[in-house]
C-alpha cells in the first residue's frame, strides 16, 4: 500500500514539474525584448494618445537587433525601381492609376529652396519615400503610389511589424534646424493619419526600429555642456 501511495505521489510531482517547466519556457519565449537595466521606467514619451515607457538597455542587447541598412544613394534606389525616373531637376513617379506625379526641385531660390532625392520604396504602405533638403534643415515626403497624394514627415518612416503604426525619429540637439523627437502615425488600409508628435529636450533619438508590434529600440543621445556626445540605448514600450 505504501509503495502505491509513493508511486502516485512521485507521478503527481513529475506531472506538476513538467507543467511548470513548460510554462516557464513559454514565458521566456514570449519575452523576446531586451531586458531593462532598471525595473521601473527611466523616462516616458507621450505622443498623442499613446505613451511609451522608456527603459535603458545594455549596448550588447541593442546590438542583437542589427539596424536595417538603407542605401541613401538615389542612383541605387532608381536602379531598383522602374516606376520612378529622374529628368534633370524633376522626379517622375508613375502611379497605379496610370497617371504621373512630378516632384520638382527648386535649388536656385534661397527662400524657397527644396531639393528632392528618391530614397526608398515602401510597398507595404503603398508609398515612395523622398528625402527633402531645405536651405536650412531637412524633411521627408511619402508619396502615395495610388493617387500621388503626399505627406511630409520629419524623417524616413519605421513601420511596425503588424503594419499598424509608423514612427519617425528626428534628432537636432544643437542647431535646431530640424525637430528633435518623434512623430507617430496610424495605418488603416493604407490611410495614414498622424496620432501626434513629441518634441524632446533632454535627449535625441538616433537609430530607431520596431522589434515587436508595440516595442521600439533607440539610441538615446545626449550632448553635455562641453559639446561632447554620449550614446546610450533604450527600449520604448507603447501602452
Amino acid at each position: 500500500m505504501f509503495n502505491k501511495l509513493w508511486l502516485l505521489l512521485c507521478a503527481t510531482l513529475i506531472v506538476f514539474g513538467c507543467k511548470n517547466k513548460s510554462h516557464d519556457q513559454s514565458s521566456v519565449a514570449n519575452d523576446s525584448t531586451p531586458p531593462a537595466i532598471h525595473s521601473t521606467p527611466d523616462d516616458t514619451v507621450s505622443i498623442g494618445n499613446k505613451t511609451f515607457l522608456v527603459y535603458f538597455i545594455e549596448k550588447a542587447d541593442f546590438d542583437k537587433y542589427p539596424y536595417p541598412a538603407m542605401d541613401t544613394s538615389e542612383a541605387a534606389a532608381l536602379a531598383k525601381d522602374s516606376t520612378v525616373k529622374r529628368d534633370n531637376g524633376k522626379l517622375i513617379i508613375r502611379l497605379e492609376n496610370g497617371k504621373e506625379r512630378i516632384l520638382t526641385s527648386n535649388i536656385h531660390d534661397e527662400e524657397n529652396f527644396i531639393d528632392y532625392s528618391y530614397i526608398a520604396n515602401y510597398p507595404s504602405i503603398k508609398r515612395k519615400g523622398f528625402h527633402l533638403s531645405y536651405y536650412e534643415g531637412s524633411g521627408f515626403a511619402l508619396v502615395s503610389t495610388v493617387n500621388g497624394d503626399s505627406m511630409i514627415t520629419w524623417a524616413a518612416p519605421a513601420i511596425s511589424p503588424d503594419k499598424q503604426y509608423i514612427i519617425t525619429a528626428s534628432m537636432d540637439l544643437v542647431a535646431a534646424f530640424d525637430p528633435n523627437g518623434f512623430e507617430l502615425f496610424s495605418i488603416n488600409n493604407n490611410d495614414i493619419k498622424k496620432i501626434g508628435e513629441a518634441n524632446l529636450e533632454k535627449w535625441g533619438p538616433g537609430l530607431v526600429q520596431w522589434i515587436s508590434n508595440n516595442t521600439l529600440i533607440s539610441e538615446y543621445i545626449t550632448v553635455n555642456d562641453d559639446g561632447n556626445t554620449q550614446v546610450q540605448y533604450v527600449k520604448m514600450v507603447m501602452q
